[in-house]
Order: structure tokens, then C-alpha cells, then sequence
């Protein structure tokens, strides 16, 4: 193979041959040019290893792409690690075969850090990705992860016929790869497409008045903080993690109002909800130390949903009914008393409802008056239901006048839009 001073004008001027022509530099031993027959121009360099001799040749990069003097310094790179014992282009060929990307436990590891804390997100996402997750794929880059991996997953639990449990892993690890789409660790998700299954449970219970009385009279004889907590979410109709976590920050008891912030919301929105004094009634002596107000016996988020909600159905012997269906609740019980639609919506914190399309769009008006004689109407029905002494009394309305004869009357207890009748 012919040595010679490699300079921009001479490598422009070579002309491919049948064969591979590599030209060495008479200045950097070690240090070349090859040129194929396809006319393709390739900067390489050459050297043997420190400890068996063997010879490595190590692709630097393509004439072109690289300079001349980038080249030869690159490869005056390589040649220097050789001389400190390394084998770079060994190493070269290591890192090709590792696969690209990061591994799953690390980048699970990281969401909980960046995302699921700062949100206080529930043991329930933790748990599914500790121990359905991690165990199947542990080891594995996240890259690796396929749509079929995924569906097998899924379908595994419901074999097992925990068809409920199978909707909710879905649900986490299709919000984990969402994020890691977000944070730029992959580029699509494997969840991309796959349906959930179907829990075979119609998601439209509403309790009764009833069943209702009797789901929160045993409520309430349960271990605290469980009973408060339920007995809330029968009177606000608000999610059951943002009752769960609400923190004594968030309240102002002279103005009878808790405020959830955005990050703790479904809609990311920050949310106002009035206080009556049933409500009230329910907080716990305030514990300077403690910023939760439904703190567990641990000091946590109250987690232990599944085996209390065992408890309280063989108390109450109301039967196929979940928390969330309190919500639903709320809203039918709020509709058969005269609450008007948009009301509602705003006090259930709603992504989409009554006023929906382009007047969703300029409609910012929030309702606050009507929410709040909304609410003490609703309180008060729930009180009536249990017999305490205040059902009857009438919340009035924004004008003064009782809900309670409105309702009678057949009338909204609430002002109509007139864009939506």
C-alpha cells in the first residue's frame, strides 16, 4: 500500500481502483485514507495491541463528513489510548452491540422521582410497576419494550381473570411511555393502538338515596381516616385522590373554601371547592406537623382503599358499587334537584360538559355563586337522608330565596345560559 503526504488536493484526486486502495500518511503512522471501487473516500487508522499484538483497524469516518485535520486528529486520539493500554476499537465494537437506550428499572426509577412524587400519585401506579412491571422486563432497555411485549402483559392478567387489574396496568404503563415519549427516552409507544380490556362492569351506578345513607352511616363507623374520607367525596363529588391527599395549605376555613391546586387535579387545573359546615365538621384537629389532612396512621396518603372498601361493603351490604361511583352520585342527586348541568360540571372540575364546542371557548365564567348554593343544597340532602336534624333547612339561593321552593316549583334553582337553554 503506498505512503504518502495525505494534503485536501491529493485525496480530491484519487480515483478508485478495483480493489480497496488504502494510502498511509507519511506523517502519522497508523493513519490513512481507503478508497473503494465504489469511489467512497474513508479515513481509518491502524495498530496493534499492547498486550497480544493483534491488529485493529479503526473506522474513523467518511472524507467529506470529516476534514483532513479532524481526521488526523481523531486518530491521533485513538493511537494515544492505545499507548495507555485501551483497545479502542474493541470497545468501538462493544458499544454496537449493546443495545441502545436505557434500562427499564432506571428509567422507572426516574419517573417516580420526577413525576409520580412531586404529584403525589398513589401507591397503586407504584405497586403495578414494582411488581407486574419491573419483574417481566427488569434488565431489559426500554427500547426493546414492543407492542407485543405489552399485549402479552395485559393478556397474562386477564388469564388470570383479574380483568379490572389488567385495565389499570395498561392504563400505568401506557402513562409511563407517555412520558418517556415527553422527556425524549424513546420515540413512540409500545401501548400505541392495543384497547383496554373490558372489565365487564357497567361504569353507571348510581347509588340511591337509600343505599347511599347506609354506604356512609358504615362509613363512618370504619377506621379513620377512611370514613371522613368517604363521607367527603359523597358531599363534593371530587376524585378520591385529591380527597385523599388534600393538605391544610389548601384550605381557608374563614372563607369556607379548599382550593386543589393544578398538579393535583385530573384536568390540571386548579379547582375551588365550598365548604359547609357538614364538611367542616369532618376535618380532623389540625396537626402543625402534618400537612395532610387524611394522613394515614403512618403519616402518608391513606392507601388502604381495597381492604377497608371489603370492610364497608359487608357493614353497609350495599354490593357492586366502587368510590368513584359516589361522583356519579353526586351529579345525578345534584340533576333530581334542580342543579343545572353547567353547575354541575363546574363543581365535579368536568375536562368537558354541559358547555362544550366554541362556547366552551369563550365561556370563562365560573359560577360561583350558584356552585356554592349548589353545594349546601346537595349537603343538606345528605344530611336529610341520614336524619340528621338540618336536612330539612333549605340552602338559599343567589337571590336569597330557599333552592328548596324552586325545586318544589319545578323550576331551576340555578341561572340557565341561554346559549345552551
Amino acid at each position: 500500500m503506498p505512503t504518502l503526504k495525505l494534503t485536501k488536493p491529493l485525496i480530491d484526486d484519487l480515483r478508485p481502483q478495483a480493489t480497496d486502495q488504502v494510502y498511509w500518511d507519511q506523517s502519522l503512522r497508523g493513519f490513512g485514507l481507503k478508497v473503494t471501487p465504489a469511489g467512497r473516500k474513508v479515513f481509518i487508522v491502524m495498530y496493534r495491541t499492547t498486550d497480544d499484538r493483534r491488529l485493529r483497524k479503526y473506522t474513523l469516518g467518511p472524507y467529506g463528513v470529516m476534514t483532513l485535520i479532524s481526521a488526523r486528529t481523531a486518530a491521533q486520539k485513538v493511537l494515544l489510548a492505545r499507548l495507555d493500554g485501551q483497545d479502542p476499537a474493541a470497545e468501538k465494537q462493544a458499544r454496537r452491540r449493546r443495545p441502545v437506550g436505557l434500562e427499564i428499572g432506571a428509567v422507572i426509577q426516574q419517573y417516580k422521582l420526577e413525576y409520580l412524587q412531586p404529584r403525589e400519585i398513589g401507591l397503586e401506579t407504584v405497586r403495578i410497576l414494582n411488581r407486574i412491571v419491573l419483574p417481566l422486563w427488569k434488565g431489559r432497555q426500554i427500547s426493546s419494550i414492543s407492542r407485543t411485549d405489552v399485549r402479552d402483559c395485559i393478556e397474562a392478567i386477564v388469564q388470570r381473570g383479574a380483568l379490572a387489574m389488567a385495565g389499570r396496568a395498561l392504563t400505568v404503563i401506557r402513562a409511563f411511555f407517555n412520558w418517556c415519549i415527553g422527556r425524549g427516552i424513546v420515540e413512540t409507544s409500545p401501548c400505541r393502538g392495543l384497547i383496554p380490556p373490558s372489565s365487564g362492569r357497567s361504569r353507571d351506578r348510581v347509588l340511591s338515596d337509600d343505599e347511599l345513607a347506609a354506604v356512609l352511616r358504615t362509613g363512618m363507623t370504619l377506621p379513620d381516616p377512611y370514613g371522613p374520607i368517604v363521607m367527603f367525596l359523597a358531599l363534593t363529588g371530587q376524585r378520591r385522590s385529591e380527597v385523599a391527599g388534600m393538605r391544610w395549605e389548601e384550605l381557608d376555613l374563614d372563607k369556607n373554601l379548599w382550593t386543589i391546586p393544578a398538579r393535583r387535579t385530573k384536568t390540571r387545573r386548579g379547582h375551588v371547592v365550598h365548604l359547609t359546615p357538614k364538611m367542616k365538621a369532618l376535618l380532623p384537629d389540625r396537626d402543625e406537623e402534618q400537612p395532610l389532612v387524611f394522613a394515614s396512621a403512618q403519616g402518608k396518603t391513606f392507601q388502604y382503599f381495597s381492604a377497608m372498601k371489603k370492610r364497608h361493603d359487608a357493614a353497609s351490604g350495599v354490593k357492586g358499587w366502587v368510590l368513584h361511583d359516589l361522583r356519579r352520585t353526586v351529579a345525578t342527586g345534584m340533576a333530581a334537584l334542580g342543579v343545572a348541568p353547567h353547575v354541575a360540571d363546574k363543581i365535579l372540575n368536568h375536562q368537558s360538559g354541559a358547555i362544550s364546542g366554541i362556547v366552551a371557548v369563550y365561556q370563562r365564567h365560573e359560577f360561583m355563586n350558584e356552585r356554592k348554593a349548589a353545594i349546601e343544597l346537595w349537603s343538606n340532602h345528605v344530611a336529610a337522608i341520614l336524619g340528621e336534624e338540618n336536612g330539612s333547612q333549605a340552602a338559599p339561593g343567589p337571590t336569597g330565596e330557599p333552592l328548596g321552593d324552586k325545586v318544589e316549583k319545578g323550576l331551576s334553582p340555578l341561572r340557565q345560559d341561554p346559549r345552551i337553554g
